[in-house]
């Protein structure tokens, strides 16, 4: 059996997420950024709606919210409306279409990345974090009885902000800290991993040096504004616990994305910032994956003004560093050629890549993509061409190279965990697992 890993997708709905400060933070171009101001709310609101029957405004449902989301198709898109009624739907419903989409692609194991906005925009109005995590757990992650293991979400503001004793963006005590919301998720909840998105407005270290900057970022009225010696650590307070106990780190890696205010993430999520972890003799353990490789559509393929490169060469450097392809654009036909040439530049210098590649689609996100579902064999057929990967080698990319970031072979303490997690639901082990333990040597090439 062929193990298939998909290690980067969500599964968050418009409820999950302050869903009109995320929209804003996207980049739009030409008469769509003046437009945008304008547009958002009115699809947040029309979004949302749908997921409050009781709460509708007729107006909006009826009338603006159509509209307002037709016009924003004329620019960014038609899949854009396919989006939209992803994020309108049930937790379990985005899962169970993001199960149902794939399943010609065979995939055993999802792994959905959780995302904690709440303290970096102004505006927020979403479940609660810590509500989130146990519908994930109870909906999720049992029934689907070892077909998907998430990565809890980590905010360095919102354990400040519990720790301070300060009230949260909806004006109530903030009661969880992120801190034991992801020992609690790792620990009992059937959770992998943790997920990072420094592009909020936060580096992986040494934060004070970009103090100045944070303040650019309307974090509900300056409230949430802490010294960067503070950030410092309780992320390191983070990664000890990660290595300490096999837990692999994922983070936003890309010059674009939700970002805290445009370009942050040049500021906060630049990839060669983590050597001022990894570089730490006690993180030399630490399982980090850089997703999404640094790239940007209009940037990916011209060597070195990308981050591409950058991580290529880190790669060689820290043997537990990994990074994933999700959304790379490569289901469009003009981008085929780019990525075909751009891998063969990158394949020839760093071979090291074939271990470390890590396949991820980036469900749902992805859906704003035409031909989104047939990311997986567009992208076997790049790294196949110019006979760049072997069949042995795809079938790291497509699983093996993704048990060992993720800990999961034998004697891996995640390995542990899950196994008496199934215990303790009474969950008979999937297909992948057993697998996976069989012949630990042939995953470890």
């Amino acid at each position: 059996m062929k193990l298939i890993i998909d290690v980067h997708a969500h599964i968050f709905n418009a409820m999950d997420i302050p869903l009109k400060g995320y929209l804003l933070s996207r980049k739009f171009d030409g008469l769509l950024a003046h437009l945008a101001q304008y547009l958002i709310p009115l699809l947040a609101s029309y979004i949302r709606g749908r997921l409050n029957p009781g709460k509708k405004n007729i107006v909006i449902q009826k009338l603006l919210g159509p509209i307002a989301l037709q016009i924003a198709c004329k620019f960014v898109g038609k899949e854009y409306k396919k989006w939209s009624e992803t994020l309108s739907k049930q937790v379990v419903d985005v899962t169970s279409e993001m199960v149902q989409t794939f399943e010609k692609d065979g995939i055993d194991l999802y792994v959905p990345l959780m995302i904690d906005y709440e303290y970096w925009f102004k505006n927020t109005s979403d479940n609660p974090i810590h509500d989130q995590i146990d519908l994930l757990y109870k909906n999720i992650i049992v029934p689907y009885k070892g077909k998907i293991h998430p990565f809890v979400a980590f905010d360095p503001a919102r354990e400040l902000a519990f720790r301070k004793g300060m009230d949260n963006p909806d004006g109530e005590p903030e009661t969880h800290g992120s801190m034991s919301l992801v020992k609690d998720a790792i620990e009992n909840k059937g959770f992998i991993g943790v997920k990072l998105y420094n592009a909020m407005g936060y580096r992986p270290f040494n934060n004070n040096i970009v103090d100045e900057k944070r303040r650019q970022i309307a974090l509900h009225k300056k409230k949430y504004i802490f010294r960067g010696e503070e950030y410092d650590k309780v992320l390191s307070e983070l990664y000890d616990y990660c290595v300490e106990n096999g837990v692999p780190i994922t983070t936003h890696c890309r010059m674009d994305g939700s970002e805290s205010y445009r370009d942050a993430s040049f500021d906060f999520g630049h990839a060669i910032l983590w050597r001022q972890v990894l570089d730490q003799d006690r993180y030399k353990n630490l399982h980090l994956n850089l997703a999404h490789f640094g790239w940007n559509k209009k940037q990916m393929h011209k060597g070195n003004r990308s981050w591409v490169k950058e991580i290529c060469e880190m790669l060689t450097q820290y043997d537990n560093l990994y990074t994933d392809v999700a959304q790379h654009e490569v289901v469009i036909d003009k981008n085929m050629p780019k990525f075909k040439t751009a891998y063969k530049e990158l394949i020839a210098e760093f071979d090291v890549l074939k271990e470390r590649l890590l396949f991820g689609i980036d469900w749902h996100v992805i859906k704003r993509v035409k031909n989104f579902e047939n990311f997986k064999s567009c992208y076997i057929e790049v790294l196949k061409s110019n006979n760049l990967f072997s069949d042995r080698e795809i079938d790291d990319f497509l699983g093996s190279n993704a048990l060992k970031f993720l800990g999961l072979l034998p004697g891996g303490k995640n390995r542990k965990r899950i196994e008496e997690f199934y215990t303790k639901e009474s969950i008979e082990p999937p297909e992948w697992f057993k697998v996976a333990s069989k012949n630990p040597e042939k995953n470890m090439r």
